[in-house]
């Protein structure tokens, strides 16, 4: 009898046993699939953090290159603002020295104006032809003088080859003093200021001496 109460009591451990691994594996199983199934989980979480910080990064230096193309374009517009008014300003004080020159200028030739004034008036109270003469002589003079204070001087023109440069040829001019192509006629003088051509000398070109043939029939 108390055998068979021994192996009663040995089965009922082995069935209690059996039961708690059974337990054991079940809870086990539980764990892993919970584990398994938090995996995927996390994975998409960790990508989303990642996919926001490179869309706020790409917002930031979005922003940043904007901005910086706000201060740049600023920067441009205050740039040229300042270019407009330097060159307005240059623009008035040009016009200003050139204003000033001209009154200089303007203001030495009404010196001569008056003298031909005094002579005109002076030839209506005396006939004295030779007075008159020398006083208009000294008006030429003092003009003379003026344009050589400002570097204006005449072209020499009469006996020197033609130039298209210096000269404009008004007439061609039958001459038996001077060559064919010289100048032999001056009707009125050209000048430089400087090295600069302000007035071409009008003048008549010689074709050389007329023909014999040409003298004969004017005979």
């Amino acid at each position: 009898m108390k055998r068979k109460k021994k192996d009663r009591a040995k089965l009922h451990e082995s069935a209690k046993s059996a039961e708690t691994e059974t337990v054991d594996m079940n809870d086990q199983v539980k764990t892993e699939e919970q584990a398994a199934g938090s995996t995927p989980e996390t994975e998409e979480t960790v990508q989303d953090v990642s996919a926001a910080e490179e869309v706020a990064e790409e917002l930031s230096s979005e922003e940043t290159l904007k901005r910086q193309l706000e201060e740049a374009n600023d920067k441009l517009l205050r740039n040229a603002a300042e270019f407009d008014n330097y060159r307005k300003r240059m623009a008035r004080q040009m016009e200003n020295m050139i204003g000033s020159a001209n009154d200089s200028i303007i203001g030495s030739f009404l010196e001569v104006l008056d003298n031909f004034e005094r002579a005109l008036a002076h030839d209506n109270n005396n006939s004295d032809d030779a007075a008159f003469r020398q006083g208009i002589e000294m008006i030429l003079n003092q003009m003379t003088d003026l344009l050589k204070r400002y570097n204006v001087a005449p072209i020499e023109a009469l006996g020197q080859p033609f130039d298209p440069n210096l000269h404009e040829a008004m007439m061609p001019v039958d001459s038996d003093e001077y060559e064919d192509g010289l100048v032999a006629l001056e009707i009125s003088k050209g000048y430089r200021l400087g090295e600069r051509v302000i007035r071409h000398s009008r003048v008549g070109v010689s074709t050389g001496p007329k023909a014999a043939d040409e003298v004969a029939e004017e005979k």
